[in-house]
């Protein structure tokens, strides 16, 4: 076995062993005063309540060590090659999806308030001229490694794409504001900005 696999194989039962000590951690301190407690073993709480937080140190503490070796222009390259991997096989499944989001702040002079926004989320391409959503915080924060995006509530703020064009191995969008965006970051692309007046606004 090479030292690839075999860290890999020590980082998994170390791991398994820090979740079970969750689990119990959770027994302990917390569960007993919960009023789950009693249905814990059917609503399965401590497992997913220790899987999520074994999950989050994982993405934290990865996060954390590149941040000490890379520039902010670097991790920002990582991040966006990192999502456009991890969420390749759903892109597949959900191509036609769209999303609407109701504006209640004045985010864009394009977008009214109390308009609605109809969304492709995750774009593959964008093109000169597109309004999108991007994270409000760049490079994106840890936590959103483990968020799906705009269903989950990622801080976004909108603006128009002035240029695109391909550096290094990623897509690059260059907003208006003159910032520099890798694609894979985008969390969708507005496809129609609607007012009260239409008739797909009431079903949000």
């Amino acid at each position: 076995m090479g030292e690839f696999s075999k860290t890999l194989e020590d980082f998994q039962i170390s791991a398994g062993r820090a979740y079970r000590k969750l689990m119990d951690s959770l027994e302990e301190d917390y569960c007993w005063k919960c009023p789950m407690h009693s249905t814990s073993k059917h609503a399965n709480c401590k497992e997913l309540h220790a899987w999520i937080k074994i999950q989050k140190a994982l993405e934290e503490g990865v996060w954390e060590k590149i941040r000490e070796e890379r520039s902010d222009t670097e991790l920002e390259v990582i991040t966006a090659r990192f999502l456009e991997k991890r969420f390749k096989k759903e892109k597949r499944r959900v191509s036609d999806a769209l999303v609407l989001i109701k504006v209640d702040d004045d985010l864009h002079p394009d977008v009214p308030i109390s308009s609605a926004l109809l969304i492709k989320p995750h774009p593959k391409k964008v093109k000169k001229g597109d309004l999108v959503l991007v994270p409000k915080e760049l490079p994106c924060p840890v936590s959103w490694f483990y968020k799906a995006g705009l269903s989950v509530g990622v801080p976004f703020q909108i603006t128009r794409v002035s240029k695109v064009y391909h550096h290094g191995s990623v897509w690059y969008l260059k907003t208006v504001q003159n910032l520099d965006i890798p694609i894979p970051l985008v969390l969708g692309v507005i496809l129609k900005v609607l007012d009260k007046e239409s008739s797909i606004y009431n079903f949000i």
